[in-house]
C-alpha cells in the first residue's frame, strides 16, 4: 500500500513539475553547463590564448563564441573584463523568455572590502543543449558591491551556424590595468 502511495505520488509530481514548467527537455534547453575565470591578466597572460579576434588582447573587451552542432555545445568567452583585483568572480548562462542571459558576478572577497587596484579578467563557460540556430544573446555583469547593481554589457544574436565568432563588446581604453602582470 505504501508503495502505491508512493508511486502515485511520484507520478503525480513530475505531472505537475512538466505542467508548471519544472522539467525542460525542449531544443535549446540548457542541459549542463561549467565556468571558469582567469586570474588577474587574464588567460593570454597565462599563457593560455582564447580564441583569435585578431585584435591585441588590451585593444577591447571582446566576446569570442565557438559552436559544436554535433553535441550543441556552446563555448563562450568575455575577455579583457575590468573588475577589482579583490574579488570573487563567476559566470552563468540561463534561458530567460526566449533569451540566453550570461550573468557575470563580481563580489568582494574580504566583508566587503576591496584591494586599490583593478585587473583584467577572461571570463568563460561551456554549455550544452543548445540547438542550432540564431539565438538572442545578453550579457550583464552584477558587482554586488556597486549602488547600481547589475547592468547590460552587451545584446545582441549569435548565429550557430557559422560555427564560431568574435564581437568587440567594449573598445575603453584599459591601459594601465592591461599590461603585463608581473
Amino acid at each position: 500500500m505504501t508503495r502505491v502511495i508512493l508511486s502515485a505520488t511520484f507520478v503525480i509530481s513530475m505531472i505537475l513539475a512538466t505542467a508548471c514548467g519544472g522539467y525542460s527537455s525542449g531544443p535549446g534547453s540548457i542541459t549542463s553547463q561549467s565556468d571558469q575565470v582567469s586570474n588577474c591578466g587574464g588567460f593570454e597572460q597565462q599563457g593560455d590564448a582564447l580564441f583569435d579576434a585578431g585584435l591585441p588582447y588590451c585593444d577591447a573587451e571582446v566576446l569570442h563564441w565557438r559552436y559544436d552542432a554535433a553535441t550543441g555545445i556552446l563555448e563562450l568567452a568575455d575577455a579583457r573584463i575590468l573588475l577589482n583585483c579583490c574579488g570573487i568572480h563567476s559566470m552563468q548562462i540561463a534561458e530567460q523568455d526566449g533569451v540566453y542571459v550570461i550573468t557575470e558576478r563580481d563580489e568582494p572577497e574580504f566583508d566587503n572590502a576591496r584591494c586599490a587596484c583593478m585587473c583584467v579578467y577572461d571570463f568563460t563557460i561551456e554549455a550544452s543543449g543548445i540547438a542550432e540556430g540564431v539565438i538572442p544573446l545578453r550579457i550583464e555583469r552584477e558587482v554586488t558591491d556597486w549602488e547600481e547593481g547589475s547592468g547590460l554589457v552587451w545584446e545582441g544574436e549569435l548565429d550557430l551556424s557559422q560555427g564560431s565568432g568574435s564581437v568587440v563588446i567594449d573598445e575603453t581604453d584599459v591601459g594601465p590595468w592591461c599590461g603585463d602582470v608581473v
